[in-house]
Order: C-alpha cells, then sequence, then structure tokens
C-alpha cells in the first residue's frame, strides 16, 4: 500500500476506533520487533546490544489494511538494571495510554520451553490486572524462522505441560511471528484475524477498569481524579508548549507532559491509597486490642456502666473498618 493510500484511508477511518492491542512479556522477548512487524514500520527500538532497549511505554497507530490499530510497547518484565515495581507501576500507568482500555493483550514469548522468567512474567500480570485479563489475551511466539519448516502446531505438541496448559488459559489462543522478514505480511494477516475472533469473543469490549484488582481499580479512580482536579493546569501548560515549540516537536513535548502528570497522579494516588492502608491496619489492631480488653473485662465482671460505652464504640469503629460487617448485623437483625 503507498504512503498516499495510507493517508487516505487514516483519513476515511477518521471516525473508526482503533483496535486497541497492548504487548507484555518478559526482557528480551521481541515485544517491540514484533510492534514493528505488525504496523509494518519501524516505530519501536529494537536492538538487542542496549541494556535498556524500552524503558518507557511507547503507543504507536497504524493500519493493518484498511483497520486502525494502537499498539502499545512496554518496558519488559525482570530487566536485570531495573526495579521491578518501577517497571509494573509504569506498565499499569501505561494502559492510560489506551483509554479507555486495551482490546487485547499480547504475551510475547520466544518460541521453546517456558522459563521460570516467564511463568513468573505470567503470574506478576495475573496479579496486578486480575484473573480474567486471560480471557482478552493472546500468545505470540517470535523466532519463528527457528521453526525450520515445521508447523507452529507441531512445535505447540511437543512442547512442555506449562507452555501447553498457559495457552489454553488464553482466550485468543496463539500466533508466530517471524520479524526477521516483517516484508511477509500474510503472518500479520493472519494475526490480526485471530485478534478480531478474540474481540467478537468478548462481544467487542475492552479491558475495563472493573475487571482490575480492587485495589488497582482504587488507584485508577483516584488518579482520574486527581488528573480532572488539574485538567485546568494541565492545558495552561499544553498551550505554553504551544508557544514554544511547533509540529513534531510540540508532539514530543506534550507527550513528555502527560507522562509527567500522570506519573505524579499515579504516585499521589498510591501515596494516598498506601496511607489509609496502613490506618486501617492500625485501627484493626486497637480493635483486636479492645476486644481483648472487653472480654477480659467482662469475665472479671468489670462495671457495666464503664464496659457498654466501650462495647458501644467498639462496634461501631468494627462497622466503620469492616464495612461487610454492617450488612450482616442488618441481615441478622432482619431475621431476628
Amino acid at each position: 500500500m503507498s504512503s498516499a493510500s495510507i493517508s487516505g484511508a487514516a483519513q476515511m477511518d477518521e471516525h473508526q476506533e482503533p483496535l486497541r492491542i497492548m504487548l507484555l512479556g518478559k526482557c528480551g522477548a521481541g515485544k517491540s520487533s514484533s510492534g514493528n512487524t505488525l504496523l509494518n514500520k519501524q516505530v519501536f527500538t529494537a536492538d538487542m546490544t542496549l541494556a535498556r532497549v524500552t524503558p518507557y511505554c511507547e503507543k504507536e497507530e497504524g493500519l493493518v489494511e484498511d483497520t486502525p490499530i494502537a499498539v502499545i510497547d512496554t518496558p519488559g518484565f525482570f530487566e536485570t538494571d531495573s526495579n521491578k515495581k518501577e517497571i509494573v507501576r509504569e506498565i499499569l500507568k501505561c494502559v492510560k495510554l489506551l483509554e479507555p482500555g486495551p482490546h487485547v493483550f499480547v504475551f510475547v514469548v520466544k518460541l521453546g520451553r517456558m522459563t521460570q522468567e516467564d511463568q513468573a512474567t505470567m503470574s506478576l500480570i495475573e496479579a496486578k490486572f486480575g484473573p480474567r485479563v486471560w480471557d482478552y489475551t493472546i500468545v505470540l511466539f517470535t523466532h519463528g524462522d527457528c521453526l525450520g519448516g515445521k508447523s507452529i502446531n507441531d512445535a505447540i505438541t511437543k512442547s512442555d505441560d506449562n507452555l501447553r496448559n498457559f495457552i489454553r488459559k488464553c482466550s485468543g489462543g496463539f500466533h508466530v511471528f517471524n520479524n526477521k522478514n516483517p516484508e511477509d505480511q500474510t503472518q500479520v494477516t493472519t494475526f490480526m484475524e485471530k485478534i478480531q475472533t478474540l474481540i467478537a469473543l468478548n462481544g467487542g469490549a475492552h479491558y475495563e477498569t472493573a475487571l482490575y484488582p480492587k485495589e488497582e481499580q482504587e488507584i485508577r479512580e483516584k488518579q482520574d481524579s486527581i488528573l480532572a482536579e488539574k485538567n485546568e493546569e494541565i492545558t495552561r501548560k499544553e498551550e505554553n508548549l504551544k508557544e514554544h515549540y511547533k509540529d513534531e516537536e510540540l508532539k514530543v513535548e506534550i507527550r513528555k507532559l502527560w507522562r509527567r502528570e500522570e506519573e505524579l497522579s499515579r504516585r499521589t494516588a498510591e501515596n494516598q491509597m498506601s496511607k489509609r492502608l496502613n490506618f486501617t491496619r492500625l485501627l484493626r489492631v486497637l480493635l483486636v486490642l479492645m476486644l481483648v480488653a472487653l472480654l477480659i473485662g467482662w469475665a472479671l465482671q468489670a462495671p457495666v456502666p464503664v464496659l457498654l460505652p466501650i462495647t458501644l464504640i467498639w462496634i461501631l469503629m468494627a462497622v466503620k473498618v469492616f464495612p461487610s460487617t454492617k450488612g450482616k448485623i442488618q441481615q441478622h437483625l432482619k431475621r431476628q
């Protein structure tokens, strides 16, 4: 497809929502190369001689035939010189680049046996994104050139149980890329057909906030609230950038601005959540100590006028600290 036809197709599809695809996997799995093959252009840095190829999440857009897509390349889990917590934060943060949420997660893994790092990456993804993440995931094998004439199905059949079980877990099945031959776009067309099938299985829905673990949901909601409060301030900063930069430089600077604002808002949300959790833990410890004191008091037949107010205070605190307790108490009273 010529550049003119690509431009025309892009204009024609401006109204069409792009398929939002997020690449996940450990360092060196071939995420960046796969993103380049998928978009049929060199937009993500893929150089195994570099210590850290993708330190930040990067978003690029393009067309596969007439279908607009948005692809997020992410830092590799378990980078040897990186803090795992920081990488997880960066990946969770960059989901905002695919708002309102990714249609598909692509778990990129080298062809062959699953390593301990691969399995640890899977566990970490599930812990941070929630167990439903696999309903929206397709496995993409790289190094398809190593098949040596065999089919990918034969390779999977002869693989270890861990790999086969993981593939069964992912609703999108699997595919293979030969990133040494990106000109072969038939591998991309077939991959997109599998992605379209997976999206159809999920009713066309994207991975939404409600599917994340409760803690992550609360952080994201708080982060959105913080960004909404700072909307006017961020808009002023954007206007200031427009006075100093133009065209591509302006896009880069605005992207940097939003990256800083999203990082700051997420850290603020996490800190607020952490303080709240610590306060809740402290209250729970106090409740346990109060309960022990009350039980001892009742056992020693301490004066009721002393014990009764303390008991009522304990109940009120318990309802506040354990919200589910309130519903159980109400159900119990109704039965009586």
